[in-house]
């Protein structure tokens, strides 16, 4: 039996056997109640209850000391359940979550201020770095959770990491850059280009590096910067600048000033949640985890 059926099962009894008045107080039909009591029986190739006639008047021996059991289940499940809620209405602690801050705006601006005020007996401190940098500070222990890029350069053995959004890296630019016209970019159309990019503390920066050896395409950065919406200021009132940001941003900051374009063979920007396996994590830290899970599953 599951709980349901336990609960059933006791009441069964604590309605001195009448299956009519048991029905009508669990809002189930006499029928449903008989053939769940008939198919456990049957199932287990025991009887439950003694019977006169056909009609239940009581427990076998087996019975009462199914019921005595099924007491305890049902007030221990009652207990876990309380459990759970009260370490939820009463979580407190510290916790530092590294976000890098382009991934902070585009992904984390909803979702960071519920976590925030759902909890106001946790202490959260965010470090906006970029996520080169926060894969250091998280083997470091410096955070208890990193938001990084796949591939995040970690041996997935010591760290847990969840997909939270996965799209890639566009090229943004002047609607009066002459790549404006195309309507995809390929790889040696960037030969040359003057280009605004994250700093080295980014993963941008190092996964469009890395596709630019790859590719043998001359990189001309002439800008670099940890501030996404300064490189994206800087293309929007230069139309000889080019830079590279996730297609998301092309929705979620849309305006004429600029235009996003997709490359051929584009590097896939995947947004992982991740933290280092131990063997024991604060209560605070795996509830954090795990909420921050549910609440992108439910976006």
């Amino acid at each position: 039996m599951d709980i349901k059926h336990l609960r059933y099962f006791i009441s069964i009894v604590n309605n001195d056997f009448n299956l009519s008045r048991t029905a009508q107080n669990l809002y189930i039909s006499q029928p449903t109640l008989s053939i769940m009591i008939n198919d456990f029986e049957s199932r287990e190739g025991t009887s439950l209850f003694k019977r006169n006639n056909g009609k239940i008047v009581g427990l076998t021996y087996i019975g009462e000391k199914y019921y005595a059991d099924a007491q305890e289940v049902i007030k221990k499940y009652n207990e876990m359940q309380m459990n759970l809620h009260e370490a939820a209405d009463t979580m407190a602690g510290s916790i530092t979550i590294g976000i890098p801050p382009l991934i902070l705006s585009l992904i984390f601006s909803t979702i960071m201020p519920k976590l925030i005020l759902d909890n106001p007996t946790i202490n959260f401190t965010l470090k906006e770095q970029g996520a080169h940098r926060l894969k250091g500070e998280l083997l470091l222990e410096t955070v208890d959770i990193a938001v990084l890029l796949s591939p995040e350069g970690i041996s997935q053995n010591i760290i847990d990491s969840f997909e939270i959004q996965s799209s890639e890296l566009s090229v943004f630019l002047s609607p009066k850059h002459h790549l404006a016209e195309k309507k995809r970019i390929d790889w040696k159309d960037l030969h040359n280009e003057k280009i605004a990019l994250f700093d080295e503390s980014f993963m941008i920066h190092h996964l469009f590096k890395d596709a630019c050896e790859r590719k043998n395409v001359y990189t001309n950065i002439i800008l670099k910067s940890s501030s996404w919406d300064f490189l994206l200021n800087s293309v929007k009132i230069n139309e000889e600048l080019l830079t590279i940001l996730p297609l998301p941003m092309a929705d979620q900051y849309a305006s004429d000033d600029f235009v996003a374009r997709q490359m051929n063979e584009p590097i896939v920007w995947k947004v992982m949640i991740c933290r280092l396996k131990k063997n024991n994590y604060t209560n605070t830290e795996n509830y954090i985890y795990d909420t921050l899970i549910k609440l992108f599953q439910a976006k």
